[in-house]
């Protein structure tokens, strides 16, 4: 039973014509990845390292200071996360792509880590789009925002603000689930690798058979009583 993929993800991202990515931006961000996750992470570990100490034993929090810094884990969360927005649609569909030709059907024996990783992909196309929508979201009222008010500082640190807020969940959906489109990569890569070496050896073998099948004739002088055809006759004498 074939493996409905990007279809069973994001149908609009399937009906979509995408441009795919040069391979310079995608091994770049591929190479991003786990710098970009391992950040997400960080942030949501530091943050669960001293929130209860800002809360009181009603898990209440006891002043600004409970705000502040949960403001500066969303932040450090989207600015690990943003810079993948921008190619995100591009990136994943070639994993989708990839994902398919890795695995063709439900009865490959890795099966759990076939459905891991189209969990994976389906957490990750929410993220993406998710994470456009709240930046577009952000930009749009950045727009609105005269340049010359006198409060369009406070106005814009609001927006961003709200957007971190927003996007939080996004990103850490990202951070935790990213590895995935390394680990397609690679494995692609070691599929690839592999059909080469079967082509090889299949040339190689192929040289050897016609070699060996090659046949080894004695020229002998034919006898007074050998029936020698001519013309088109020779194209019939029997092997």
């Amino acid at each position: 039973m074939p493996i409905t993929g990007l279809d069973a993800a994001r149908p609009d991202l399937a009906k979509e014509h995408m441009m795919p990515l040069d391979p310079t931006t995608r091994e770049s961000l591929l190479a991003a990845i786990p710098e970009a996750a391992e950040r997400g992470r960080k942030a949501l570990e530091d943050w669960d390292a001293v929130s209860d100490s800002l809360c009181d034993d009603n898990h209440e929090p006891l002043d600004e200071r409970y705000d502040t810094r949960q403001h500066q884990r969303d932040a450090e969360a989207w600015t690990a996360f943003e810079p993948f927005l921008d190619h995100g649609p591009e990136l994943l569909a070639q994993a989708e792509e990839d994902f398919r030709a890795l695995h063709q059907d439900y009865e490959n024996p890795d099966f759990e880590i076939i459905r891991r990783r189209r969990s994976q992909l389906t957490a990750l196309h929410h993220a993406v789009e998710g994470g456009r929508r709240e930046r577009d979201t952000w930009k749009y009222a950045d727009e609105m925002i005269l340049r010359d008010h006198p409060r369009g500082s406070e106005f814009r640190r609001r927006a961003e603000i709200l957007r971190n807020a927003e996007g939080w969940h996004y990103a850490l959906t990202f951070a935790d689930n990213a590895d995935v489109l390394v680990e397609i990569d690679q494995a692609t890569r070691v599929q690839a690798g592999a059909g080469r070496g079967r082509t090889a050896q299949a040339e190689a073998a192929r040289a050897r058979s016609t070699t060996a099948a090659a046949p080894t004739v004695s020229p002998t002088a034919p006898s007074p009583t050998t029936f020698e055809p001519s013309g088109a006759e020779r194209t019939h004498r029997p092997r």
